[in-house]
């Protein structure tokens, strides 16, 4: 025999499932009890409702015997109940016809359920019935129902003034939705994502008690802003909406005040005054008078109080974000302001933010609390305050005086409003005269190029921005500690920019060391008016470079490795300008054991940071090439003329015989990295690729053809075809190889086009030719192999020690390096050649050196 408990029928959700509660009425614990061997219709299938009311009727607010027949995989509890009047509710149910045995139910044990089946449905009782009635539900009241009184049942309660309830219209029409009780509202039960106003928990069980599952009469009265029926409550015992008033459960809804009428709102206000006077529930009075001020979170935010913050971010003109005294983070909404919004004013939105940013960002302003905005359906609970800034004026004041935000005209009763309302509604006043802001012409739209979209467009801002020095602009994002969206709003442009000689490794991304450095940045950094330089690139399109913050001489970086949030990367550290202030803030942080030094120790890591620099040697090769491609930035491609080489021109005639006639299509779609055979736009062959850049947005395909080292943008998938195995890269390997001019870079695109000049030259010098290249080390750029010099195989003969390089900057079409790699210093002898034949360029005024220097002299 199985245990027996005891409980109170608390709800009934159909015709074989109930919801259980202990004896003693203890709120949070329920127990879902289904049937067993039974099921009874479901909502929208006939009998359902008759099903369920058969339980309903006979249960709801009983206590009972109950126990367990079995349980299923998922928790589902299947048992019986027992009570005074029956032994078994699943003889019951089954004997009035309220439902049926299950399915393929042969259960031996069983078989008297099934004779009381088979009577039931021989004297034609309940769903067994030949005329079982078929009941519609709707979700919504008609039109000419305001006024109406309908029998109805509450079939749930979601909090201590909102219910879902059927409404019986008829005896073939019945109506399922949820209604708010009329003339007041009840405070906010517990969600998700937050927790339950003060007595919002109490005030929808002291509902539950008493509606729920009961039959009584609505009238409605009206809709709410968002449709919902309000209703007149009916039952009994006496009217709901006062018993939760002078409990303090509740408070008066002002704007239901023309749907209630004046008579019936003059009541209940009577009654709320009452429950404040006395402190019932949510009217008790707080032992603690004194106003404190909000460290953390909204839940500590009284009105009327005033603290101090920091404002860290412009959401937009009436919403910020706010940095607490614990650094702890609290967005509020401005009193009484409405900002434009993308779907009436989208090209003030911007306009209007950046207002509010110049003045307010950064700002430690006092706020105070005028109201609480509660959770609903569509927003978030949000203090609605005042803010002063540091300079004295009042936040609001200067955006609505302005034009580029609306005072709300607010509901007769509303006290949710900005103390200064009524100077706001003055400044609006001036600013509509004036046609301000919102009130005059409006903007054109903004357009944005984003310069970091691929790296192909980035290569194109690249020269220009590298030779430009503290370019102003806005973070408009910060992405990690190190990475920052940034706005430069006169040339309607934005990039991303990458800090460098920062090493990207030494912190994982979800370390809290990582979240701490981001916070700390975001605070100094997001939306504030910064300068930046720019002196690389990566191959997303980032740029990379030093982020200078406003009235600060030295770049981000050093304060990040001052806290220790990050280390120096030795081969990029020469480009930042700063290698030897970078190495002694690193050295602080170490000293001082913080962030990622926390367990540094010195002696320890001594001999490994020295023997690599003590043996660093380089060992150069030799080898005889071909150039087969010169890309836009300088980067050279080139095949090694030994056998493999060799082989390519039978391969290529083997590999474009089989695509003239074969089309192996791709088995998904192309993706970077992927190895294809790729249509060449110029002469429509196809050729062995890899895949570089894949443009989502606009169906293009940036490619590179892995044996002659030249790129290729495609406008279709259509034109990369899948690679056979006897043509991959391990039939023959790829023959294209990458490399850049050692100790060289060549010289500019802007003011004047040097940079096509130095490749034209460049490329007269080397087309066609057997060349010897000497790779004098690897390079650590990722899609550059090698740093190079070339010989041409011809003059080698009579000068073996003048490279192809030096004609380059003899005739001012490079420029030598400035900052060196570690590596690049063992090629003292090749670099003071190359200084000397620069020296003369630039004293003779020849290529980029014609108008004088055209770089800093620390580049």
């Amino acid at each position: 025999m199985p245990k027996v408990f005891s409980a109170k029928v608390k709800n009934i959700l159909s015709g074989d499932t109930l919801v259980l509660t202990p004896p003693n009425n203890a709120s949070g614990s329920e127990r879902v009890l289904s049937l067993a061997h039974i099921h009874a219709p479901r909502n929208g299938e006939p009998y359902a409702f008759e099903s369920k009311e058969l339980l309903r009727t006979l249960l709801i607010g009983k206590v009972i015997k109950f126990w367990i027949t079995y349980t299923t995989s998922t928790g589902k509890e299947f048992g019986d109940i027992s009570a005074p009047i029956f032994p078994s509710l699943v003889e019951y149910v089954l004997e009035k016809g309220g439902a049926k045995l299950n399915d393929k139910f042969d259960d031996e044990e069983y078989d008297h359920l099934r004779e009381i089946e088979e009577k039931s449905a021989a004297e034609k009782v309940g769903l067994h019935a030949d005329d079982v009635p078929s009941i519609s539900v709707l979700s919504s009241v008609p039109n000419d129902s305001i006024g109406e009184t309908y029998d109805s049942i509450i079939e749930r309660v979601i909090s201590g003034d909102r219910l879902i309830a059927r409404i019986i219209s008829n005896d073939k029409e019945h109506i399922i939705l949820p209604i708010l009780i009329a003339g007041v509202r009840a405070p906010r039960t517990a969600s998700s994502d937050q927790p339950a106003e003060p007595f919002g928990e109490e005030s929808k069980i002291f509902v539950e008690t008493r509606l729920l599952g009961k039959s009584l009469k609505v009238t409605p009265l009206g809709n709410s802003s968002s449709g919902i029926p309000v209703c007149k409550i009916i039952h009994p015992a006496g009217n709901i909406s006062d018993r939760l008033l002078e409990s303090g459960l509740a408070e008066v809804s002002d704007w239901q005040s023309t749907l209630v009428g004046s008579q019936g709102m003059s009541h209940f206000r009577e009654l709320e005054r009452k429950a404040k006077t006395s402190g019932q529930g949510i009217w008790k009075q707080s032992s603690d008078s004194v106003v404190t001020a909000p460290r953390s979170t909204s839940n500590s935010l009284k009105i009327g109080s005033v603290f101090n913050a920091t404002i860290s971010r412009i959401i937009s003109a009436d919403t910020l974000q706010l940095t607490l005294q614990d650094n702890s983070e609290l967005t509020v909404q401005l009193a009484s302001l409405r900002g434009p919004r993308q779907m009436d004013s989208p090209t003030f939105v911007p306009v209007a933010r950046e207002f509010v940013r110049k003045l307010a960002i950064g700002d430690h302003s006092k706020v105070k609390v005028e109201a609480i905005r509660p959770k609903s359906e569509q927003l978030e609970e949000r203090p609605l305050v005042s803010i002063t800034l540091s300079n004295g004026k009042n936040l609001s004041t200067l955006i609505v005086a302005a034009g580029y935000a609306k005072v709300i005209k607010h509901k007769r009763g509303d006290d949710d409003r900005s103390s200064d309302w009524d100077l706001l509604v003055e400044k609006e006043a001036e600013a509509i005269s004036k046609k301000l802001g919102l009130h005059g012409k409006t903007p054109d739209a903004e357009r944005i190029v984003d310069a970091s979209e691929k790296q192909t467009k980035a290569k194109t801002f690249f020269n220009s921005l590298q030779n430009r020095s503290r370019i102003s602009g806005v973070v408009e994002h910060v992405s990690g500690f190190n990475r920052f969206k940034i706005l430069l709003p006169r040339e309607g442009l934005k990039l991303t920019l990458v800090l460098g000689g920062l090493s990207n490794s030494s912190v994982p991304r979800d370390s809290p060391l990582y979240k701490e450095a981001s916070s700390y940045v975001s605070q100094r950094a997001a939306q504030r008016d910064v300068h930046f330089d720019v002196y690389g690139m990566d191959r997303t399109g980032a740029f990379i470079g030093n982020l200078y913050l406003s009235n600060e001489s030295v770049p981000l970086q050093l304060d990040l490795l001052e806290h220790g949030f990050t280390e120096v990367h030795g081969g990029s550290l020469a480009q930042t300008k700063f290698e030897r202030q970078f190495l002694e803030a690193e050295k602080l942080a170490q000293e001082q054991k913080v962030g990622v030094w926390e367990n540094y120790e010195a002696e320890a890591q001594l001999e490994e940071v020295i023997a690599p620099v003590e043996n660093l040697t380089i060992d150069k090769k030799y080898l005889d090439v071909i150039i087969t491609d010169i890309s836009d930035n300088g980067a050279v491609s080139y095949q090694i003329l030994d056998s493999n080489q060799a082989k390519l021109p039978a391969f290529m005639e083997q590999f474009h015989a089989y695509f003239r006639t074969n089309k192996p299509s791709l088995s998904r779609p192309p993706k970077v990295g992927d190895y294809v055979a790729a249509k060449f736009s110029e002469n429509n062959k196809y050729y062995r690729a890899i895949v570089t850049s894949v443009d989502k947005t606009n169906h293009t395909y940036e490619v590179k053809h892995i044996d002659y080292g030249n790129t290729d943008v495609l406008t279709s998938s259509s034109f990369l075809l899948a690679l056979p195995s006897q043509f991959d890269a391990n039939s023959l390997p790829p023959q294209a190889h990458s490399a850049q001019l050692s100790l060289l870079k060549l010289p500019p695109s802007q003011p004047k086009d040097y940079l096509s000049k130095a490749l034209d030259y460049f490329a007269d010098l080397t087309a066609g030719k057997n060349l010897v290249a000497c790779v004098n080390f690897p390079n650590p750029t990722s899609d550059i192999e090698s740093d190079v010099t070339f010989y041409d195989g011809e003059k080698i003969k009579q000068d073996i020690v003048y490279p192809i390089n030096n004609e380059l900057v003899r005739n001012g079409l490079a420029i030598v390096k400035k900052q060196l790699t570690p590596k690049e210093k063992l090629l003292s002898t090749e670099l003071e050649t190359l200084q000397k034949l620069e020296a003369d360029a630039k004293r003779n005024h020849l290529g980029c050196w014609e108008f004088g220097d055209i770089i800093e002299e620390d580049l």
